[in-house]
């Protein structure tokens, strides 16, 4: 048949039969190899693949393998999150396409018959994770982000809004969730792109044969395809005109083939193609088969590239020890926040893997490379249950990133057979300075209050202007050697106690139970300056000393220290209750400050000399 005439006529079949459903079948794989091999230069490493490849022999292939798989769902809506049994039902269609046990693999064209082959290929669900922990091989996990590209790793990464894969030598990682519109999935080439990045996407619309699976791939094929992928299987048409897929078995056809045909459908002088490969595009219903070439081809590379899933353990049954300790999460430190130098205390979650009671172990611990500090732990946990504990403090230098590690050891004073599930890094970073710690509780009126700290170059630390009413804030901050200063606002002018509610605020430092300031009554602002570190004193600048005069001002304000001479030199800054400065200049102490331009309100003067400084407010009337 001309192969114009051909595609018009498929073309036709697919409108006429399809009507309604806009994607055919495609896949990422070729596209993402291309430009792996670019990124990365892995050339010589996908040849050195091929050249095993070509000298391999079938007499060479085991009887039969079994992969653990570890499924990671990505969800952003609720209907991303798919189910148990959805997943079970992709893992029976793989058992049954890799052994060719699928019940429609009767539907193979006679003609083709004595090449189809059983790759001799099946998998699990992983009934152990890398540690040796008993699992259930589905990893959920709900992400920010609304679709995952081709060409982008994030799906490979917990820190980009994906999910970190699990060792790709024990195990084969597919992620599921949404992916970018006009594909069905991607598998990474062996050889090809990072370790991190090895496995195969799957759109949720398309894995597994209920749920969310939408006509016509339904039936659990484009997980079947990729996988031939990850295998090192190309697609049959060679993805060229007449193309070659380096296997002997299969027949050169002209291009890929979508929708359910008609065999022989016949291109480049074949006597028809292969349309019912697993490896073309047609749907779901329509694919039923693998061949010889394929196995060999896709044995040569378990056994050259992918050989430890040979000894993998992973759909092995987790050994639980008598008595076994692990650690499973670090709460503190968390690495989303930062940590004053001041000493971090920790907080472990212990778990027992065990068959029996655990009623003691020993927790070590330490920063980088410092020495173990270690502390006992008594409790009483049956087989899986959980306890928190918090360690005593220990104390890193700030600066930079730290790793914390913390193990357990000798549970129930014993040995501890299965140490893989002990231990636990946490990464996190941590500054020089001090906590201080702001409480706040708002009045009836809470929309009418804001608060700012500003440091000594009069930037916003922090603020809120979004306050909820008889409400009680805590915040606490690690505040680098600066002098802060922190202004309260009320912008209806009666403060916030105490006939319209009990508001009130207290600053201090986290160590010390005497408060910097602790404060009630007000108008329309109140503020309090306060040291940290090496100035944490008013060296020359006393408060009580500073004069402004007139205050209320009109267009002039003189400035007067008894501790500071006329004609000193002092520097002057001026910011409004917003923190915005509206002047700064050096004066000479009794010379007036115009302010002529500046609008009624209330006003804050910074006064810096002697290397300290001291903050006042003051009140613009005209």
């Amino acid at each position: 048949m001309n192969n114009l005439i051909k595609k018009l006529l498929l073309f036709f079949m697919l409108t006429v039969s399809y009507i309604g459903y806009t994607q055919n079948r495609t896949c990422g794989s070729k596209l993402l190899l291309d430009f792996q091999l670019n990124q990365n230069g892995n050339v010589e490493s996908r040849y050195n693949l091929e050249k095993y490849i070509k000298d391999f022999k079938p007499e060479l292939i085991k009887s039969n393998i079994t992969i653990p798989v570890v499924v990671h769902v990505l969800y952003n809506t609720l209907d991303q999150n798919i189910s148990d049994a959805q997943i079970a039902s992709q893992i029976k269609v793989l058992n049954e396409d890799f052994t060719r046990t699928n019940i429609d693999a009767w539907n193979t064209p006679s003609e083709f018959m004595q090449v189809v082959a059983d790759m001799k290929i099946n998998f699990c669900l992983a009934n152990q994770d890398p540690n040796g922990n008993p699992t259930s091989g589905i990893v959920r996990k709900e992400t920010p982000i609304s679709f995952f590209p081709l060409f982008n790793n994030s799906v490979y990464f917990d820190s980009l809004g994906g999910s970190s894969s699990w060792d790709p030598k024990r195990y084969l990682n597919i992620w599921v969730c949404k992916v970018e519109d006009g594909f069905l999935g991607w598998a990474q080439f062996p050889a090809a792109g990072l370790e991190e990045t090895d496995g195969v996407v799957i759109d949720f619309e398309h894995f597994g044969t209920n749920g969310t699976a939408k006509y016509p791939y339904n039936l659990g094929r484009t997980a079947t395809h990729e996988i031939g992928h990850w295998l090192n299987l190309i697609h049959i048409w060679g993805d060229n005109n007449c193309g070659d897929d380096l296997v002997f078995d299969t027949p050169v056809q002209e291009d890929a083939n979508f929708g359910c045909l008609i065999h022989p459908s016949t291109s480049c002088g074949n006597t028809g193609d292969m349309f019912m490969n697993f490896m073309d595009y047609t749907n779901d219903a329509c694919m039923n088969s693998f061949t010889y070439g394929q196995r060999t081809r896709a044995w040569a590379t378990i056994t050259y590239y992918r050989n430890s899933l040979l000894n993998s353990n992973g759909c092995d049954q987790a050994i639980i020890s008598i008595a076994d300790a692990g650690i499973i999460d670090v709460i503190n430190p968390s690495n989303q926040n930062q940590y004053c130098s001041s000493p971090v205390y920790p907080k472990v979650v212990i778990k027992n893997y065990g068959d029996s009671l655990l009623t003691t172990a020993k927790i070590k611990y330490k920063v980088d490379a410092g020495s173990f500090n270690f502390q006992q732990w008594n409790g009483s946990l049956q087989k899986n249950e959980t306890d928190t504990v918090s360690l005593s403090g220990i104390t890193t230098n700030g600066g930079n990133s730290h790793v914390f590690y913390c193990a357990t050891e000798m549970p129930n004073h014993g040995i501890d057979i299965n140490p893989n599930n002990d231990q636990f890094n946490k990464i996190y970073t941590s500054i020089i300075g001090q906590l201080v710690n702001i409480e706040l509780t708002t009045d009836n009126y809470a929309n009418e209050t804001s608060w700012q700290l500003i440091d000594g170059g009069n930037n916003i630390i922090i603020s809120d202007d979004n306050l909820q009413n008889n409400t009680d804030y805590n915040y606490d901050l690690c505040l680098e050697n600066d002098c802060y200063t922190f202004i309260l606002n009320d912008s209806y002018g009666d403060g916030f106690c105490c006939e319209f509610g009990n508001g009130s605020y207290t600053i201090s430092l986290k160590e010390n139970p005497i408060p910097i300031k602790h404060g009630t009554f007000f108008t329309f602002n109140d503020s309090i300056s306060f040291c940290i570190g090496s100035i944490n004193s008013l060296q020359n600048l006393v408060k009580e000393d500073l004069k402004l005069f007139p205050n209320p001002a009109r267009d002039k304000i003189y400035i007067n220290h008894s501790s500071i001479s006329e004609n000193t030199p002092i520097f002057v800054k001026i910011f409004n209750n917003q923190g915005k400065t509206v002047f700064e200049n050096q004066i000479y102490l009794g010379e007036p400050i115009n302010i002529n331009n500046l609008n009624d309100g209330f006003y804050f003067i910074k006064i810096e000399a002697a290397n300290s400084f001291i903050i006042n407010k003051f009140i613009i009337t005209k």
